[in-house]
């Protein structure tokens, strides 16, 4: 089996972790940076390394990974593999959502009925508006941050006009939504039909935001809310892997954050050593393989 991961880095603790299973399940695995994906208009390929122009479609299956400095756009692969019928890790929700910033994201949730965070778009929302709708503070976000980066607490209008102005410089895209005061918030991963965990992030002292460095991390028991939650939206979405960011409102509703399609796990195999999130990665495409006949 021969399975292409598509990565800024091959050295990552992700690559790392897939490159040491893969070994071990007799998987030959082939990193490609997004940078060195070409398409060729006139055959329609897709392929690397200009000398030998490996195909994409020499692979049995493809796994994405985040990039943060190429613009090779995700849907070239996602529509290349579809119509090469070559299984792409999460392709039914890829084919079916091509963007997932933060603000698509709330739309998705919004549309199937899944309980998420209150948010607002507007380039000319008035901050009367936001504040009555939102209440005091409200926090704006860039639709396409990670990390925890570029993300704001809005406490007052001449914060917010501050906002306002770096974004007419920027021109990034951004939303509004609710501050929901809490001890922590849940990260949950899903792998085909199961779900994993959850860790606990908590902010670390001063800070409110809880994916920051020096955040604090923990088991957390299983919780009824959160994983009823997580099972519903996967199932309506189509997810069959990611890590999942949901918290409990002070009335006891468990909310969806975001989605990370691509997430990265070194903290949650951290917290639960005993959970192979590479393995059970490989061994899903595996299954998807004998199942569909490869």
């Amino acid at each position: 089996m021969r399975i292409c991961v598509i990565t800024d880095s091959a050295s990552s603790y992700a690559s790392k972790r897939f490159l040491a299973e893969s070994l071990l399940l007799n998987i030959d695995l082939t990193f490609v940076s997004w940078k060195d994906i070409f398409f060729n208009g006139e055959s329609g390929d897709v392929f690397f390394d200009t000398d030998s122009q490996i195909s994409i479609k020499k692979f049995d299956a493809v796994v994405l990974r985040s990039s943060l400095a190429s613009i090779t756009p995700q849907s070239l692969l996602v529509e290349y593999c579809q119509s090469q019928k070559i299984p792409l890790l999460n392709d039914i929700f890829y084919s079916r959502y091509q963007s997932t910033n933060k603000l698509r994201q709330q739309m998705l949730f919004s549309s199937k009925n899944i309980p998420c965070l209150k948010t607002i778009y507007s380039e000319t929302a008035p901050f009367s508006y936001l504040k009555k709708s939102l209440g005091l503070p409200f926090v704006a976000k860039m639709a396409s941050g990670s990390l925890g980066k570029q993300v704001f607490k809005i406490c007052s209008e001449s914060e917010f006009e501050l906002f306002i102005k770096n974004r007419k410089r920027d021109r990034k895209l951004y939303i509004f939504q609710k501050f929901y005061k809490n001890t922590g918030d849940y990260r949950m991963f899903i792998i085909g039909k199961e779900i994993f965990g959850p860790v606990k992030r908590i902010a670390k002292k001063g800070e409110w935001i809880t994916n920051l460095a020096g955040s604090t991390h923990a088991r957390a028991p299983k919780n009824k809310k959160t994983t009823t939650l997580v099972e519903d939206l996967a199932k309506k979405i189509g997810l069959e892997f990611g890590g999942i960011d949901v918290l409990i409102d002070s009335k006891g509703v468990a909310r969806i954050i975001e989605i990370n399609t691509m997430a990265q796990f070194k903290v949650f195999e951290s917290v639960f050593p005993e959970i192979n999130i590479a393995q059970k990665t490989l061994l899903l495409l595996k299954s998807r393989l004998r199942a569909s006949g490869k």
